[in-house]
């Protein structure tokens, strides 16, 4: 009897976010290194048609990014009421997840700046779909656009959970910053020529 009234109530919850949602530093490392597994899946997609010159799998490396962004915006929603992490633990392992998911993009940003040329050869619906899904996913993890504040975008979230007097914080600050550069160097390889 109370089963599906509480079902409403808890789904109404939802719908207008009244819902106290965090995330456990366990389940945001852990959703930080699954992020990086897809990453690297992407960054190894990319690798493989640049050899292969074949562009069946062009439309993957869009689901594998646009997967990406959607977990990074579910992630935020869920990080709202998380609690800056004191525990030297759960900062290393929060620390470690989010490190692991800046490489998979730094590299991933690589791989698409080094085959930029040979997928706009192969497919010239690259050359503007490829800059697209690299700003959004660089706006959903890093840059505050119309839809985002700065509180918003996930990586000001992660290091949001970090004390401010916390070598992490600033560690991953830097690191914010990287991905910054190899976001806007990916896309300028698609712009050039």
């Amino acid at each position: 009897m109370y089963r599906p009234f509480l079902s409403v109530v808890v789904g109404l919850c939802l719908y207008t976010r009244w819902a106290v949602a965090a995330l456990t530093s366990a389940e945001i490392a852990n959703s930080l290194n699954e992020l990086a597994q897809q990453g690297f899946a992407a960054k190894d997609l990319v690798l493989e048609i640049d050899s292969t010159a074949d562009a069946g799998p062009i439309p993957d490396i869009y689901t594998e990014m646009d997967t990406m962004v959607a977990v990074v915006l579910t992630d935020v929603n869920f990080m709202t009421n998380t609690p800056i992490i004191t525990d030297q633990a759960e900062e290393q392992d929060v620390y470690e997840g989010y490190s692991n998911f800046v490489q998979s993009l730094l590299e991933l940003m690589d791989a698409l700046s080094s085959s930029a040329a040979q997928l706009k050869s192969i497919d010239q619906t690259t050359k503007n779909k490829v800059p697209f899904e690299i700003r959004i996913l660089q706006s959903a993890v890093d840059i505050a656009d119309e839809m985002l504040t700065p509180h918003e975008a996930y990586f000001y979230n992660i290091i949001g959970l970090f004390p401010a007097y916390s070598s992490y914080n600033a560690q991953a600050s830097n690191q914010k910053a990287q991905v910054d550069t190899h976001c806007f160097q990916a896309v300028w390889a698609f712009d050039r020529s």
